[in-house]
């Protein structure tokens, strides 16, 4: 039971110092043993818990999803209304600031490692149905609260996905504020007529 407890609190101490490792090297770049050094810890530890690389790296899609849906939903909980709420919403998904969670290198170098591993794209395509079952969820709220009408909720949640995660690209690609700025607008008014919202300027 103690090992159990210890695992709890350790795991996401090790995910972050792995993202970071990540962030400055690559997947490629990544060992247990630089994570280990970063934490300044036994790579035995990191050995005990996730076996190997390919095991961390499995685990770190999970991250990757708690990780940012914890920020989305803190920032929600500021929305008293389902309104505000939906427009709180597109605006963190379409945010171009740079405040708000984005797909970044690391998650889009987990991502590309999925076309060569099969077991990662398995948990890649569990990340986006985790984040469509979100989105209907969302949806079926605001229907209950007669702002919007939607007919098939996973087809306008993996439309709005879409969206958020071309978004996410150009995000990273765009140096162009203006134009960014203006994609921007342009995605969720489509967001929006996907929700059955038509009446947006």
């Amino acid at each position: 039971m103690g090992r159990k407890s210890i695992s709890h609190i350790r795991k996401p101490e090790i995910l972050r110092h792995t993202y970071k490792v990540v962030e400055e090297e690559g997947f490629m770049g990544m060992t247990i043993g630089k994570v280990a050094a970063r934490m300044g810890v036994n790579s035995g530890l990191l050995i005990h818990y996730f076996k190997s690389k390919e095991g961390l790296i499995m685990e770190m899609v999970d991250y990757l999803y708690e990780s940012s849906m914890t920020i989305y939903l803190e920032e929600l909980t500021k929305y008293t209304t389902p309104q505000k709420r939906l427009e709180g919403l597109l605006d963190m998904v379409f945010d171009t600031s740079g405040t708000m969670p984005q797909r970044d290198a690391v998650f889009w170098s987990c991502y590309a490692m999925g076309f060569r591993n099969d077991q990662i794209r398995e948990k890649i395509k569990g990340l986006m149905k985790k984040f469509i079952d979100f989105g209907i969820s969302e949806i079926e709220a605001w229907e209950e609260s007669g702002i919007v009408n939607v007919a098939d909720k996973e087809r306008a949640a993996a439309i709005i996905l879409a969206l958020s995660e071309g978004f996410g690209i150009l995000r990273n690609s765009v140096d162009d504020m203006t134009a960014l700025r203006e994609i921007s607008q342009f995605m969720k008014k489509t967001a929006l007529n996907t929700l059955g919202i038509h009446d947006t300027p």
